[in-house]
C-alpha cells in the first residue's frame, strides 16, 4: 500500500473556536462562508498561528464559489502566499479584477428582492440583458449561476457556463468547473463524475477532490470515496464539514432494529385537501421498513378525496397498522400534532415520527432516525436532511440542522442558514447534535411529547411550532440530533419559501414575532453559546479520532 501523506498541521478545533466561534457550524451557506473568512482573517492578523488556517479557508472559499466577489481578492492573496501555480494565481488575479462588488455594479441593489421573489421570471428578466454584455463585469454571471442552482434553472446555468467558456484563458477554465457543478445538480452523480474529467485539478484541487468523493459515494463506491476524502482531509483537516463527512463515510451510524425497541412505534401524518400528495407519501411510507409501527393519519377537515385515500390504505394495511382520524374543520398544524400525540396515549419510551404529507421517504428512513435518536441520551428528537424532490432543482437542500446565532437588535431567535446554492457535495450528509431539526420528517421520544400541548397552538395555522418546541427542550438541557445521511425528498417549498401571497407573508411575519416573544434575549444568548460549544465538541471528538486512525 502506498504511504499516505502526512497530515497538515492546523490548530485543533478548540483553538479555532476562540478565533472563529461559528466555524464548527460548517462553511455551507453564503453568509456563513463570508463571515468565517472575515473573522478568521482578522484573528490571523493578530495571531500568526492562525495564518495557515485563514489561508486555507480563503483558498477553499474561492474554489467552492469562484464567482463570489467576496472570495476573489482573498483567494488571490492566499494563492500568492502559498506559492500556487502561476496559472492559478493568474485566474485569481483576473477574477479579483472583474468581479466588481455590488457597490460598483449598476442596479445591484435591486437584485436581492428579485432573487427572492416567488416568481423566477422577474429575476430572469432582470438578468438576461446584463448577461448579454460580453465586456461587462463577471458579477452578473456569478449571480445568475447561483440563481440557476437555487431555483432549478438549468438553461440559465448553462448559458452562464457557455459564456465563461468563451473567455480568454485562464478565466475560460471556469466553464468546466461550473459545468461539473451543474451536472451534479441537474443530471445526477454519474453525469457529475463524467463532467469532472474536464475540470482542471491544478486550478481547483479542493473542489475536484470533494466532488470526486461525493460522486463515488453517491454511485455506491463508498470505499473509494472514503479514500479520496481521506486524502483531501489530510491536507484540509481544519474543515469541520470534511471532518464530519469523512467520519460518516468511514464510521456510519448503526440503524436501529425496529423490532427491538423499548416501547411502541408510531408514524403520524396530518393533511388538509392534498389527497394526491398524501397518497404518494403513503405509498412511499408503505414501501419503507416500518417494523411494528402504527400509522395514524389525521384528515384535518379536508373536502377533497383525502378520506377515500385513507380508507384505501386502511383496507390495505389493516386496523392494527393503520388508523385514520377525521376532523370536521382544519385546526392547523400545531393542534393536529398535539391531537395525534394525545389520542395515541404516548408513553415515555414510545417513539413517534411526524412526516409531512408531501415527501418521498427512502426505505431505511425510520431505522436511521431511531438509531441516531437512541444513540444520543440527551436527544429528544432526530431529523433528516430535507431536499427538493423533483424538477431541475431536485436534490438541492431545503433544510439541514438548525444552528443558532446570538440575538441581535431585530430578533432574539436567529436560526442560521447553513446550506447554500446547489449541491452540498456531501458536506451536509453528516450526523451531529444541534438545537433543532426540520419538522418535515422527525422522530420524537414519547416523553418529549408529554403534556396537553407540546406544540404551541399560538403558531396556528403553521410555521415555527416545531422550532419552538425544540428550542424549549434545548433551553431545558435537551437537544436534537441531525441525521444528514438521511435525505428526505420534499415535493414543495419548505418553511418561509411557502409564503407566496400577502396573506401568507403576513402570517409568516406574525409567527416570527411570536417566536421572538416566546424566548428572551438572555436565554437565547446562552442557547447560542451552548450550541456553538456543542458543535465544537462534536467536531473536536471526531477530529481527534480521525487524526489517530486515518
Amino acid at each position: 500500500m502506498p504511504e499516505q501523506p502526512e497530515i497538515t498541521p492546523y490548530p485543533p478545533p478548540a483553538r479555532l473556536q476562540r478565533a472563529s466561534p461559528l466555524l464548527a457550524f460548517g462553511l455551507e451557506g453564503p453568509w456563513l462562508a463570508r463571515h468565517l473568512a472575515a473573522t478568521l482573517a482578522s484573528a490571523a492578523a493578530k495571531d500568526p498561528v492562525l495564518a495557515g488556517t485563514a489561508r486555507a479557508l480563503a483558498a477553499w472559499n474561492f474554489e467552492r464559489a469562484p464567482l463570489d466577489p467576496a472570495f476573489a481578492a482573498p483567494g488571490l492573496a492566499a494563492a500568492r502566499q502559498a506559492g500556487d501555480a502561476p496559472r492559478r494565481r493568474a485566474l485569481c488575479a483576473a477574477l479579483a479584477r472583474r468581479l466588481s462588488g455590488p457597490a460598483g455594479v449598476p442596479d445591484a441593489g435591486d437584485w436581492p428582492a428579485l432573487r427572492d421573489s416567488p416568481d423566477p421570471e422577474a429575476g430572469l428578466a432582470f438578468l438576461r440583458p446584463r448577461l448579454a454584455d460580453p465586456a461587462g463585469s463577471l458579477f452578473w454571471p456569478g449571480r445568475a449561476f447561483a440563481f440557476a442552482l437555487t431555483r432549478g434553472l438549468p438553461d440559465l446555468g448553462r448559458e452562464v457556463i457557455e459564456r465563461l467558456g468563451r473567455e480568454p484563458d485562464p478565466v475560460s477554465a471556469l466553464g468546466p468547473r461550473l459545468a461539473a457543478e451543474a451536472a451534479f445538480a441537474w443530471d445526477g452523480p454519474a453525469a457529475g463524475l463524467a463532467a469532472l474529467h474536464a475540470v482542471d485539478a491544478v486550478l481547483f484541487p479542493r473542489f475536484h477532490g470533494l466532488a470526486l468523493a461525493h460522486g463515488l459515494a453517491e454511485t455506491g463506491e463508498r470505499q473509494a470515496a472514503a479514500a479520496v476524502l481521506a486524502s483531501l482531509w489530510r491536507a484540509e483537516n481544519w474543515h469541520p464539514g470534511l471532518t464530519l463527512r469523512l467520519d460518516a463515510l468511514t464510521r456510519p451510524k448503526a440503524p436501529a432494529s425496529l423490532d427491538a425497541l423499548p416501547g411502541r412505534l408510531f408514524v403520524f401524518l396530518y393533511s388538509f385537501n392534498r389527497a394526491g400528495l398524501l397518497a404518494a407519501t403513503l405509498e412511499s411510507l408503505a414501501a419503507s421498513r416500518l417494523g411494528p409501527a402504527r400509522i395514524v393519519v389525521l384528515d384535518n377537515g379536508g373536502t377533497d378525496g383525502t378520506a377515500a385515500v385513507c380508507r384505501a390504505f386502511g383496507e390495505r394495511l389493516g386496523p392494527d397498522r393503520f388508523e385514520a382520524l377525521r376532523l370536521p374543520a382544519n385546526i392547523g398544524a400545531p393542534a393536529a400534532r398535539n391531537w395525534l400525540a394525545a389520542v395515541s396515549n404516548l408513553g415515555p419510551d414510545d417513539l413517534a415520527a411526524y412526516v409531512d404529507d408531501d415527501v418521498t421517504l427512502p426505505p431505511d428512513w425510520l431505522e436511521l432516525l431511531a438509531g441516531a435518536l437512541l444513540a444520543d441520551p440527551l436527544a429528544d428528537v432526530a431529523g433528516a436532511r430535507i431536499v427538493t424532490a423533483t424538477g431541475p432543482a431536485a436534490g438541492v437542500v431545503q433544510a439541514a440542522d438548525v444552528r443558532l446565532l446570538p440575538p441581535d437588535a431585530a430578533n432574539t431567535v436567529r436560526p442560521l442558514v447553513n446550506h447554500g446554492n446547489g449541491p452540498d457535495f456531501g458536506l451536509l450528509a453528516t450526523t451531529r447534535p444541534c438545537p433543532s431539526v426540520s419538522g418535515c420528517c422527525h422522530l420524537f421520544r414519547g416523553k418529549a411529547l408529554a403534556g396537553p400541548a407540546p406544540f404551541d397552538i399560538r403558531f396556528s395555522p403553521s410555521q415555527f411550532d416545531d422550532l419552538a418546541r425544540d428550542l424549549g427542550g434545548f433551553l431545558a438541557g435537551r437537544r436534537a440530533v441531525y441525521v444528514g445521511s438521511l435525505a428526505v425528498r420534499h415535493h414543495q417549498h419548505a418553511g418561509p419559501a411557502q409564503a407566496r401571497n400577502q396573506a401568507a407573508v403576513g402570517q409568516l411575519l406574525g409567527a416570527r414575532a411570536k417566536l421572538d416573544g416566546l424566548f428572551g434575549r438572555s436565554a437565547m444568548t446562552v442557547a447560542a453559546s451552548r450550541d456553538a460549544d456543542t458543535a465544537f465538541a462534536a467536531w473536536e471528538e471526531t477530529w481527534r479520532t480521525l487524526r489517530d486512525t486515518v
